[in-house]
């Protein structure tokens, strides 16, 4: 008896094992009957920045799969979008000009087999890129060139700049920009205060480039700030170093990665103050974590969010300040705090660089604020503070 329940229930192993064999694809379609679906109708057009969205009717086939829009964006170049059998609309998306352009829309079945295309015409509005192309600030600033852009669409864009030979029809590249948020600056650094031609070149995530944009530029000349003129400031609210080895001086002693200033105890925010020494319109600074320990880089007490406040009649009373740039800290990488690449120690240890707006006020006091440390506790340390610009007196 028992062996007969065993052969029983090997046989039902057997059978389960077959019907329900993994499908790897080289099975036919369960359906395909050969013929085709009814027709997309009633087609429906909203025309959008650079896109369409199609809103239609779906055939009422049983064994309907899917639409697929099919259409070419530039010469031999073709997109496709699907979208399922519960939907009543799809978008069409990556036209770099605003012109007519043909759309093949054509409904499919369980088995593969298609519908007679419907072509419509989309006219989509004036794509991201072009707007962009036209809004983008090309200015003179110091050491070489601002780029101000703005995206309010927060679509992904490269921004290639290259730099004309004198003399010649050739161009050099310079720098590669990326950016999908509404509004960033960029700036190209290292020139002469003498004049240089700039090519700016857009490329979306679809492969549309914009037309070359040509910027004569007369870079203005900027100085690294002479640290020897800088001088602690201590207000009763400004937060207290840990020790006399981490006092105010240690922002600008001229040592990287340690020897740092640090604060004692006390809450964010927080704050240090110092003297540069003369007023100054500052172009940029570079902020250096303290890094004689992996363990400390974008970790620890290092700064992750801050601003800088500056004065020309400094007291305790912060309605004396005024804000120069609020800044955070990034990680290249990308990866969770105490998680580090070789290229994240590379750039901890280079140290960081802001950029001062040009329409940020002269100023010869500097304040820190401290937001938010890379730990999250309270506290903050700098190992090391940069300024360039130019002297105003």
């Amino acid at each position: 008896m028992k062996i007969k329940i065993l052969r029983l229930i090997l046989l039902g192993s057997i059978l389960w094992t077959i019907s329900c064999k993994e499908d790897l694809g080289t099975t036919e379609p369960l359906s395909s009957d050969g013929k085709g679906p009814g027709v997309v109708n009633d087609v429906k057009i909203e025309n959008g920045p650079g896109r369409a969205v199609l809103h239609y009717k779906v055939p009422t086939d049983a064994d309907l799969s899917y639409v697929k829009a099919r259409y070419e964006i530039r010469p031999g170049v073709y997109r496709e979008t699907k979208s399922s059998k519960n939907n009543d609309s799809l978008v069409v998306d990556g036209f770099g000009e605003e012109k007519i352009y043909k759309v093949e829309l054509t409904a499919f079945d369980k088995g593969e087999n298609s519908s007679t295309p419907v072509v419509i015409e989309v006219k989509p509005t004036m794509p991201p890129i072009i707007t962009l192309a036209n809004t983008i600030g090309l200015i003179d600033d110091f050491g070489g060139m601002g780029i101000i852009v703005n995206n309010p669409s927060e679509s992904d864009f490269r921004i290639l700049v290259s730099q004309k030979v004198p003399s010649s029809n050739m161009e050099r590249p310079i720098s590669t920009f990326y950016t999908k948020v509404k509004s960033i600056s960029f700036n190209i650094r290292g020139y002469q205060p003498e004049p240089v031609t700039f090519v700016v070149v857009i490329k979306d995530k679809f492969g549309n480039t914009s037309a070359p944009i040509v910027k004569d530029i007369l870079p203005i000349e900027e100085l690294l700030l002479d640290r020897n003129l800088y001088r602690a400031i201590k207000y009763d609210n400004d937060t207290p170093p840990l020790g006399s080895g981490r006092d105010i001086p240690a922002i600008w002693n001229n040592t990287f990665g340690d020897d740092a200033w640090h604060s004692g105890n006390g809450k964010m925010p927080m704050s240090v103050s110092f003297d540069l020494g003369k007023k100054v319109k500052l172009s940029r600074f570079k902020y250096f974590p303290r890094t004689s320990s992996n363990s400390f880089i974008f970790n620890h007490y290092n700064l992750k969010r801050f601003e800088i406040w500056g004065s020309n009649n400094p007291s305790s009373d912060w309605s004396s300040w005024q804000l120069v740039g609020t800044y955070e800290s990034k990680k290249p990488s990308g990866l969770p705090t105490g998680q580090l690449t070789n290229d994240d120690i590379a750039y901890a240890r280079a140290g960081e660089e802001y950029g001062v707006l040009t329409s940020a006020p002269e100023v010869r006091y500097i304040r820190v604020k401290m937001l938010e440390s890379w730990s999250g506790l309270d506290g903050g340390q700098i190992s090391e503070m940069q300024f360039w610009g130019q002297y105003k007196e």
